[in-house]
């Protein structure tokens, strides 16, 4: 049976400063005081009746810090969730909250501007609540204890109609918010790009001002960045109307979850607190805030890892900690999130089966996901390298064809969680096998015309740094030799080839690995009779672990004479460990003009952007 203690009503007092005293003596048992004033009216136009508030034990520890006004809220959150409360001057407070459990730390926005730093640099599990005035700051205390009245089941995002979720977004202009201003969602989600006092969209500014008694600080102090507004020149957003700036504190949340830059500063405002964005939030009925500190790269779809979070029953704390950490795999860098709310508060999880997020829909599978983010890693890492450094081996004619993928492949890995992410992902790599084949047959084309010399005018801009003797596949002799050579400008190309003393050329090679790299296997020589068709072949080999592709091609140097037949290509996809058979027919009894005489021709490759050239001499009778 639960004790009648265990849930105290509400006492509303007309006078601030009588529920300050209250809170500061106050027991579970009393009734909770609660000053009157416009931030309960707007809750309570929301959810009706107050509710009671229920003592549930949390978690960590609660610090304040600042007067005591400060000081008596703080220690009613803590007697109200059976926490230590500690109070300290704002010099001692990054050591009374340094570790990393969680604390929760109470103090008016006058109090903490003056800290100088973000509470929880030492600790990533701080969450800070405030307030402009005394009466906010109780109230929000109060919401923090009965933190889901009123509240919907629910997730509203509100994106600026040019980021990548525009499409899936609730509200993408300000007459789509209408739902904000009447219902409380338990999740409000906003991709937009902002500044510490407001977040903007094209027909609205969210404003973190308050007009609520609180008015702009005389004089102006310094060291903050001043906005036009509190100078009397209105706001920054001239192309707006008044009735287009929407206050922060009118938008209902439990839990807002902000991708805009600077809507947590607090202790390292730029601007004065009386207009910071996520301050404003709190002003209204909103319970916590994550949001984005100093310079925030948006990512849309995160709100997937605070649902998950939620319902998972972590405390908020925890899941920002592990929104910074980078647990989940999003990305990192710029992203740093901070928490205005108690870092030990457990949302309920929302009822019944979970779905994505609007902004995570259409989803692909977590499968499908690392599958795209697996292939465009291997095409902007590993493939699309090798193709860029071919220009310094005079093999070019693609370079806009691969900057083209590269941008491609970066639309792709922006929304890697998309639906047709894998088969866009899958379409690219095939594009890119298409471009080296281009490649190849440009490249037999030319070594029909010309010859082909694997280095062409470049040689001089090669070092040798290795050089080790190996026996010979052309004569099966001990009397060949490996050579490495390194580019002196374009450090990440090496170039390997086999040399014999008799037989001359017997293999090039890009690969940065030979005993991984595909490889062109077969004869140097070999013999045929111009009375009869022959065959060519070669295996393409492949020893390493992945598949490759790309093209494989053939041409004798007849400078366009029709003397031998003309070059040949094909495209080319080797497993891992596998072996392709290139076969060239040779149809000599239809070149009755060609001479008796050894005959050389290239068989090229490009797999992965792995060139490979290997002679072939022809001994024809």
């Amino acid at each position: 049976m639960k004790n009648l203690t265990d849930t105290m009503p509400v006492q509303v007092y007309a006078d601030p400063s009588e529920a300050v005293e209250r809170s500061a003596r106050w027991r579970p048992g009393d009734p909770f005081p609660l000053p009157a004033g416009p931030a309960l009216d707007r809750f309570s136009r929301l959810v009706g009746e107050l509710p009671a508030v229920e003592v549930t034990p949390r978690t960590g520890t609660v610090v304040s810090t600042g007067g005591p006004v400060s000081r008596a809220a703080g220690r009613l959150l803590a007697v109200a969730t059976g926490r230590p409360h500690l109070h300290v001057d704002p010099a001692g407070l990054a050591s009374a909250v340094a570790g990393t459990g969680p604390v929760a730390l109470v103090g008016l926005a006058s109090d903490l501007a003056r800290v100088g730093d973000w509470p929880a640099a030492g600790n990533p599990r701080v969450g800070v609540l405030t307030g402009r005035t005394p009466a906010s700051l109780l109230c929000l205390v109060y919401r923090t204890l009965v933190p889901e009245a009123g509240a919907r089941d629910g997730t509203f995002v509100v994106s600026n109609p040019f980021h990548q979720d525009e499409l899936d977004a609730d509200a993408v202009e300000k007459a789509e918010m209408d739902r904000l201003f009447t219902e409380r969602n338990r999740l409000v989600v906003y991709h937009l790009h902002g500044r510490e006092c407001s977040a903007g969209m094209p027909d609205a500014v969210i404003c973190g001002r308050s007009d609520d008694g609180v008015g702009p600080p005389a004089p102006l102090p310094d060291g903050f960045r001043i906005p036009s507004c509190l100078r009397g020149e209105g706001c920054y957003r001239r192309d707006l109307a008044e009735e287009q700036r929407v206050r922060a504190m009118d938008l209902n949340a439990v839990l807002v979850f902000s991708q805009s830059c600077s809507t947590v500063a607090v202790g390292a405002s730029a601007f004065p607190p009386e207009v910071s964005l996520g301050t404003g939030f709190l002003e209204g009925t909103t319970v916590a805030v994550i949001g984005g500190m100093g310079s925030h790269m948006a990512e849309p779809g995160l709100e997937r890892e605070v649902l998950d979070g939620v319902a998972a029953g972590l405390p908020l704390g925890d899941i920002v900690a592990r929104l910074n950490a980078g647990e989940r795999g999003h990305r990192g860098g710029m992203a740093a999130f901070g928490l205005l709310g108690d870092p030990g508060l457990v949302l309920t999880p929302p009822a019944g089966p979970q779905t994505p997020p609007p902004s995570r829909a259409p989803a692909g599978s977590g499968a499908d996901e690392e599958a795209a983010l697996e292939t465009l890693r291997h095409l902007s890492d590993v493939v699309l390298p090798r193709c860029e450094r071919l220009p310094w081996l005079e093999l070019d004619g693609a370079q806009e064809e691969f900057l083209a993928l590269r941008r491609r492949i970066r639309e792709v890995a922006y929304r890697p969680d998309a639906a047709d992410a894998a088969a866009r992902a899958a379409l690219l790599a095939d594009e890119v096998a298409e471009a080296q084949h281009h490649l190849i047959r440009r490249a037999a084309a030319s070594a029909q015309r010309e010859g082909a010399d694997f280095l062409g005018d470049s040689s001089p801009l090669f070092d040798q740094e290795a050089r080790e003797e190996i026996h010979c596949v052309g004569c099966d002799r001990p009397r060949a030799f490996r050579i490495k050579l390194r580019h002196r400008v374009e450090r990440g190309l090496t170039v390997l080839t086999e040399q014999c003393r008799r037989c001359g050329d017997l293999h090039w090679s890009t690969a940065e690995s030979p005993e991984t790299a595909p490889r062109i296997l077969g004869p140097v020589d070999f013999p045929a009779d111009r009375r009869t068709a022959a065959v060519l072949t070669r295996d393409i080999v492949n020893p390493g672990p992945h598949t490759v592709r790309g093209a494989v091609g053939f041409a004798f140097q007849t400078k366009d004479e029709p003397v031998l037949p003309s070059w040949v290509s094909e495209p080319v996809e080797i497993p891992a460990g596998g072996v392709h058979r290139f076969r060239i027919p040779l149809d000599l009894p239809a070149f009755p003009t060609v001479r008796p005489d050894p005959h050389t021709g290239q068989v090229m490759a490009l797999l992965d952007g792995v060139c490979l050239l290997s002679p072939a001499v022809m001994n024809l009778a």
